[in-house]
């Protein structure tokens, strides 16, 4: 159940957020704290830098998305490698489910937090599930959102190259 509740998530806020074309052939890193793989890396880089416990489903780039269980600001989590059909990596992305909706909007903070840190304030609160925030780099958009209801406590940090990002940095 909670694969599916990140999964749908994640596909209703990249839906909104993406416009759906192939990823370039980019050399920019990814610039993410939970990952040092950059936009040029493959399936097999992704496999030694993490290992080969992961899960796969369909990508929305109509590539494969791999899935593992990754701690990033002391809480346990999933971070997502999605590849375009090419086998181009388009999107490196961590989420958290939480117990409560206040365990939930602590991580959001903080990772919007380190975020900031990273790419100054956020350019906009696109309203994307509950709470959200996007940060247009040189390298892709980053997008930060959280969505709590009584039956779903997730929120998602995600890094999207800039072929498949839809806001362009400034």
């Amino acid at each position: 159940m909670k694969q599916r509740i990140l999964r749908l998530l994640f596909t209703v806020a990249f839906t909104a957020c993406i416009a759906l074309t192939g990823c370039g052939g980019q050399k920019v890193a990814a610039i993410s704290p939970f990952t040092e793989l950059s936009w040029d890396a493959s399936v097999d880089d992704m496999v030694k830098a993490e290992g080969d416990q992961y899960e796969t489903y369909d990508s929305i780039y109509q590539g494969t998305t791999y899935t593992y269980s990754k701690t990033y600001l002391e809480k346990d989590g999933m971070i997502k490698y999605m590849y375009d059909g090419d086998g181009k990596l388009c999107n490196v992305s961590w989420s958290y489910t939480g117990d409560t909706p206040d365990s939930v909007m602590t991580v959001y903070r903080d990772v919007c937090k380190d975020t900031e840190k990273i790419h100054g304030k956020s350019t906009s609160d696109d309203g994307v599930g509950n709470y959200g925030q996007v940060w247009n780099t040189a390298g892709g958009t980053v997008m930060a959102n959280a969505v709590i209801t009584n039956d779903v406590r997730v929120m998602q940090i995600a890094y999207m190259s800039e072929a498949v990002s839809k806001q362009q940095a400034k």
